[in-house]
């Protein structure tokens, strides 16, 4: 059996690749959720912080790391948010923006959205309908502005 010392350098190495390959996509997500500054920063630093040592006990594929990735970045934003602004009221519910910031922010495919958010594809599909009328009723309801030379 290997000595599990030794294999810390090699999974440290691994996880060092793995946060080079995802830390666009979760700083991404952080900025679309927070905001960018240094909010999205520190939600992307926590989010790797917390997967390293979960990471280095089990081996996690590719697939699994990116799932897992995001789940910990919404995680941390969730965290940041409520504790930047706990009375905050968005137009939109933090589970429409996770699901707006996914699809439409990220462009991240519906089946790949339901196993982040572990929902089905048709509760997603109605929570984004849902998002796409709230948003249009919003922008029914904001005044219109005029770009006139004056």
């Amino acid at each position: 059996m290997p000595d599990p010392v030794s294999l810390q350098p090699a999974s440290e190495a691994r996880f060092a690749e793995y946060v080079q390959k995802y830390s666009r996509n979760v700083c991404a997500l952080s900025s679309l959720l927070l905001g960018q500054g240094t909010g999205a920063e520190e939600a992307t630093i926590k989010t790797f912080a917390v997967l390293y040592e979960p990471f280095l006990k089990k081996s996690f594929d590719p697939q699994a790391f990116s799932l897992e990735a995001y789940r910990a970045c919404i995680q941390q934003c969730s965290r940041l948010a409520q504790a930047q602004n706990p009375g905050y009221a968005n137009v939109l519910s933090w589970e429409h923006q996770l699901v707006q910031a996914l699809r439409y922010g990220m462009v991240l495919p519906l089946p790949e959205i339901s196993a982040i958010l572990q929902r089905s594809v048709p509760d997603l599909k109605a929570q984004l309908r849902q998002v796409r009328e709230q948003m249009a009723t919003q922008a029914v309801l904001l005044p219109k502005s005029s770009l006139t030379a004056g």
